[in-house]
C-alpha cells in the first residue's frame, strides 16, 4: 500500500504550519514540486503531489495555485504563506472548500517549510543510511558522480540514492531528499550555494555523516567577497557530521585546517601530498587525454577523466570509500566506469566540415578562475597533439574580482602561447588586451555572427589531431560553436 511521504501530524509539526479550516482533506502526497509545470496529471504513475509555491525577486509561485487545481493535475497538498492567505482569506477558503481532496497548509515561509519538511522526511527515511555530502568551489558534480559510481559498484544500482542533475540548492536539495525511497543503503547529495548560509540551511536538512569539500576556490567570490568567506560557507556542510562520522579535505588546500576547525568527527586529508602509506594510493602516470593511472591498495586503476584536478577528485572519493568500507577492487570498478559529464572536461573527436578530424575539449558548463586556470594548465602539458586552439569566454559571478581574474587568464594564455586564441565577451576583453598578438582575436559578444567567424577560421586552419578548447561560463553558450564546426553537426 502506497503511503504519504509525511502524514498530517508529521507535516504540520515539521513546517510549523496550520491547516486552513475550510480544508476537509487529509494529508497525502507521494511527490513534491515547486514548479507547477512538473506536477503530473491525474492517472499518471506519480501519486498526489505537494505543491510548494516559492516567492522570488521576480516571481511569486502563489499565482499558480488556481492553475494546479484545474482538475487535471494530481495535487494532494498545497503550502502557502500566511501573508498570502491573510491578503485574501475568502479566496483561499473557497478554493479549499471546492477542492475537498487537497490539504491546504498555511506556513510562515514556503521555502523554509519545504526545507523543514525535507528534514523531517530525511530523519524518517534515512536514519540507517550512509549519508554523504559533497561540496566545493569546483569539481563537486564530478566528485559526486564518482562517489555514486563507486557505491553502485559495491552496494548495487538500486541501493544508492543521489542528486540528479544540478538539484543541489536551497530548493534542489530538499527536492532530492524527497526522491529517496528509504530502502537504499547510501545517499550522496551535492551541495551548492548562491548566497550566504545556503549550505548551512541544506546541511540542516540532510545532516550527513560523511562530508567532502573538494577545494576552496573563487567561485561565487562576487557574492561572498573573499576566499575566507567562501570557506566559511563551505565548512557549514560539516556542521552536522557526528562523532562517528568523518570529513575529507584536500591536504594542500590553504583552507583545509580552517574548514575542519569545529569538526567533532574524524578528519581525513586527501591529495598528492598524502603518502601512499597513509592513503593506500600510489600515483603512476598522468596519461594526458587518456586520464591517470594509479594504484589503490596495490590494484591498478585507470581514471579515464583527464586532468590532475579529476585525479584529486578521485582521491577524495577513494578516501571516503575506504572509510565506509568499500574494498579496492570495487573502487576500481566504479572509477573505471566513469566518463565525462557533458560539458565538463568532455573530450571528443570532431569531424570538421573541412574533412579534418580534431580533438574537442568541451568544458563550458561553468567557469571561474580556478577551473579556467586548471584546464589551461592541463592543455599546456598535453603532448603528441597538433596545434592548440583556445576559445575562452567570460567567467561570470566574480563581482569585484572579475577584472583581476580575467587579467590573470590573459597572463596565463600569454605564457602558454597557444597557436590560436579567441576571447569572447565583455569581461574577456581584459584577458585579450594582455596577450594581444598574432592569431589572438577578440569578440565582444557571443553572437551567432561571431561564433560563425570563429568556426570558419578554425575550419580553415585546423589540421588532423589539433586541439580545440572551449571554456567559459554556461551563459556564454560556447557549446553552440560545435555544430558550426562539425561536419555532422554534433
Amino acid at each position: 500500500m502506497i503511503q504519504s511521504l509525511l502524514n498530517s501530524e508529521e507535516l504540520l509539526r515539521a513546517v510549523k504550519g496550520s491547516k486552513i479550516e475550510k480544508s476537509p482533506a487529509e494529508c497525502f502526497f507521494t511527490d513534491v514540486q515547486t514548479d507547477s509545470r512538473n506536477i503530473a496529471e491525474k492517472g499518471q504513475k506519480n501519486g498526489p503531489c505537494m505543491f510548494v509555491p516559492l516567492v522570488g525577486e521576480n516571481q511569486d509561485g502563489h499565482k499558480y495555485i488556481p492553475s494546479v487545481l484545474d482538475g487535471k493535475k494530481n495535487v494532494g497538498v498545497i503550502l502557502l504563506n500566511e501573508s498570502e492567505y491573510n491578503s485574501k482569506p475568502e479566496f483561499y477558503n473557497e478554493l479549499a472548500e471546492n477542492n475537498p481532496t487537497v490539504f491546504f497548509v498555511k506556513v510562515l515561509n514556503t521555502l523554509h517549510a519545504l526545507q523543514n519538511a525535507a528534514e523531517a522526511y530525511a530523519q524518517k527515511k534515512c536514519a540507517d543510511m550512509i549519508k554523504i555530502s559533497i561540496t566545493g568551489s569546483s569539481g563537486k558534480t564530478t566528485t559526486k558522480e564518482m562517489m555514486v559510481a563507486v557505491c553502485k559498484s559495491y552496494y548495487g544500482e538500486e541501493s544508492v540514492a543521489y542528486t540528479k542533475g544540478n538539484f543541489n540548492s536551497e530548493t534542489g536539495l530538499p527536492l532530492s531528499v524527497f526522491q529517496i525511497r528509504g530502502d537504499e543503503k547510501v545517499c550522496i547529495l551535492e551541495m551548492g550555494m548562491n548566497r550566504v548560509n545556503e549550505i548551512g540551511e541544506i546541511s540542516k536538512v540532510f545532516k550527513s555523516k560523511y562530508g567532502i569539500i573538494t577545494n576552496i576556490g573563487t567561485a561565487h567570490i562576487g557574492i561572498l567577497g573573499s576566499q575566507e568567506n567562501i570557506a566559511r560557507e563551505k565548512r557549514k556542510s560539516f556542521d552536522y557530521i557526528p562523532q562517528d562520522g568523518a570529513v575529507f579535505v584536500n591536504a594542500s588546500d590553504p583552507f583545509a585546517d580552517f574548514c575542519t576547525e569545529n569538526v567533532i568527527g574524524k578528519i581525513i586529508k586527501f591529495g598528492k601530498a598524502v603518502p601512499a602509506s597513509e592513503c593506500g594510493v600510489q600515483f603512476l602516470e598522468d596519461k594526458g587525454l587518456f586520464g591517470t593511472d594509479f594504484l589503490v591498495d596495490g590494484i591498478k586503476v585507470n581514471l579515464a577523466l583527464s586532468g590532475e584536478y579529476n585525479y584529486l577528485n578521485a582521491l577524495s572519493v577513494i578516501a571516503c570509500a575506504k572509510e565506509i568500507g568499500i574494498p579496492a577492487q570495487k573502487i576500481k570498478e566504479g572509477l573505471e566506469s566513469m566518463r565525462a559529464i557533458p560539458g565538463r572536461m568532455e573530450i571528443c573527436k570532431l569531424a570538421l566540415k573541412s574533412g579534418k578530424t580534431i580533438i574537442g575539449l568541451k568544458d563550458c558548463y561553468n567557469a571561474n578562475l580556478d577551473s579556467m586556470q586548471k584546464v589551461l594548465e592541463f592543455c599546456r602539458g598535453l603532448k603528441n597533439i597538433g596545434k592548440k586552439i583556445f576559445i575562452l569566454a567570460d567567467m561570470k559571478e566574480l563581482g569585484n574580482e572579475s577584472l583581476e581574474s580575467h587579467k590573470k587568464i590573459g597572463k596565463l594564455v600569454k605564457e602558454i602561447k597557444p597557436d590560436y586564441a579567441f576571447f569572447v565577451g565583455e569581461e574577456m576583453k581584459a584577458a585579450y588586451e594582455i596577450c594581444n598578438g598574432k592569431n589572438i582575436v577578440y569578440y565582444e559578444t557571443n553572437s551567432e555572427e561571431y561564433f560563425k567567424k570563429i568556426s570558419e577560421k578554425i575550419i580553415s586552419v585546423a589540421e588532423e589531431n589539433d586541439l580545440v578548447l572551449l571554456k567559459g561560463s554556461h551563459s556564454m553558450h560556447l557549446e553552440n560553436i560545435i555544430p558550426l564546426l562539425s561536419r555532422e553537426g554534433v
